[in-house]
């Protein structure tokens, strides 16, 4: 570790430490006290459907969630004036066993996913013109390289010793297999990553994965009403009130001898929870988990994590033309036409008119208003560009991904860091699930915490 790593470290510990509150049951009354034998942190991929199931199990569980619904990265837009709806975060799931099940359990009809029938249009954001784009779409190459790994798609826990190739920089293990052809296909589909030919290839192997290339073949399912956001509203309602949805956690004590404690707060104010076990599905960083009391092997690998910043918005009135979508395009040949971030990587048409969807990257944290300003102006840029009627769009959702795709360095990974991780499992009544544990695929993170499961009943 580097002094100025060990530095951050100690000052994050010292934070944590500052920060850690002691809860006293007595303070609450018998009405404002449960129990409960698993109680979900966390209301998005990974925690619906851990107390969808663990309930189905017989478990006593309370899902937890600080936003008014679940749903973590799925978002849906309904217009008003015509009832079209608009996915604007995730877009489709993995067609298998386990989701088939889960949504027929729900009730919930699924249809094969299509895509947009849109024209791509490739374009330079920074001066709305077109750029000709001569990259490969064939991922050919790129699978043979996935095949080599068979457990991609069940494990962050790397064998060790780690393939060379795996911690090589993306863009020396392409160079490496005459697959530069396929840079800019996979900066494209690594949706949410920046300066992606930095990063070490096994990460970008865990978003471009063969479940990723199973769903572009044919693989995806989309709810059956265009509206991906139904199988939440379906799992609230069979939640009912173990669902605590706009409840923020105010403290988290986990003693060696006894239960949980967790301290919520909601409109209905102060709640006690205290459970056998907690099972952790929020983005494991020192900020989301500042309130529970994190020991110092839990500060030890949650310190390592870096993460990227995505965000994704919907506009009207952006003046741009029906049935289109424009792709940030680098006009440098030497860089494989990719684009430098932050910045939208794709403006796409939606079914309402005028309406067009922003997928913005960053590689790191930006606020609203930065990303907001960004996504308007690459517009207004293509409207000049294309001599259209100048308009002034107007965001009508916003919605933060960050932190996005939490990861850690060559060396990182290298020493071990996801057996650390791993080995998390199970000590003080805690365990974790979520996109950090497996990837960000709602079908590869179902079958992840569905292996979970019975470890954390029997235990």
């Amino acid at each position: 570790m580097s002094f100025m790593k060990l530095s951050m470290w100690i000052s994050s510990l010292l934070v944590i430490l500052a920060s850690g509150k002691l809860i006293d049951a007595k303070r609450y009354a018998l009405e404002d006290t449960s129990v409960v034998d698993v109680a979900i942190i966390g209301g998005g991929s990974a925690g619906t459907y851990a107390a969808i199931n663990l309930q189905k199990m017989g478990q006593k569980i309370v899902l937890i969630e600080k936003k008014k619904h679940l749903g973590g990265h799925t978002n849906t837009h309904t217009d008003r004036s015509t009832n079209l709806t608009i996915d604007y975060g995730l877009q489709a799931f993995m067609n298998s066993s386990i989701t088939l099940d889960y949504f027929a359990y729900l009730d919930v009809p699924l249809i094969n996913y299509r895509g947009p029938n849109l024209t791509f249009q490739t374009v330079d954001f920074t001066t709305g013109r077109p750029v000709k784009l001569n990259a490969s779409q064939d991922f050919s190459g790129w699978a043979a390289q996935l095949a080599k790994y068979p457990w991609l798609d069940s494990t962050w826990k790397v064998p060790q010793p780690v393939d060379p190739d795996l911690l090589l920089p993306l863009g020396d293990f392409l160079a490496k297999y005459n697959l530069t052809s396929s840079s800019f296909a996979l900066y494209f589909s690594a949706q949410g990553l920046s300066n992606v030919l930095q990063q070490p290839t096994i990460n970008v192997m865990k978003m471009v994965d063969p479940a990723f290339l199973y769903a572009m073949a044919g693989g995806g399912l989309i709810d059956a009403h265009n509206s991906n956001k139904e199988i939440y509203r379906k799992a609230e309602k069979k939640l009912g009130s173990n669902a605590l949805t706009k409840t923020t956690v105010t403290a988290v004590t986990r003693p060696a001898n006894g239960p949980v404690s967790i301290a919520v707060k909601n409109h209905s104010g102060s709640k006690l929870i205290q459970a056998s076990k907690v099972l952790i599905t929020i983005p494991p960083t020192l900020h989301n988990l500042d309130v529970f009391d994190l020991n110092l092997e839990e500060l030890g690998v949650f310190t390592q994590w870096s993460y990227f910043g995505y965000h994704t918005l919907l506009l009207n009135n952006s003046g741009l033309p029906s049935g289109f979508q424009w792709i940030n395009t680098n006009t440098s040949d030497s860089a494989y036409n990719i684009p430098s971030q932050p910045s939208a990587s794709q403006i796409t048409g939606t079914r309402i008119p005028g309406v067009v969807y922003v997928w913005f990257r960053s590689p790191y944290d930006m606020s609203r208003s930065e990303v907001e300003k960004a996504a308007i102006k690459a517009i207004r840029k293509i409207q000049k560009a294309r001599n259209l009627t100048q308009t002034t769009p107007k965001v009508l959702k916003f919605k933060s991904h960050t932190p996005f795709k939490l990861s850690v360095g060559a060396e990182c990974i290298e020493n071990g860091f996801y057996d650390t991780l791993y080995a998390l499992q199970g000590k003080r009544n805690t365990w974790y699930s979520g996109a950090a544990f497996i990837g960000h695929n709602s079908g590869l993170i179902w079958e992840f915490t569905q292996n979970l499961l019975p470890q954390i009943v029997a235990n």
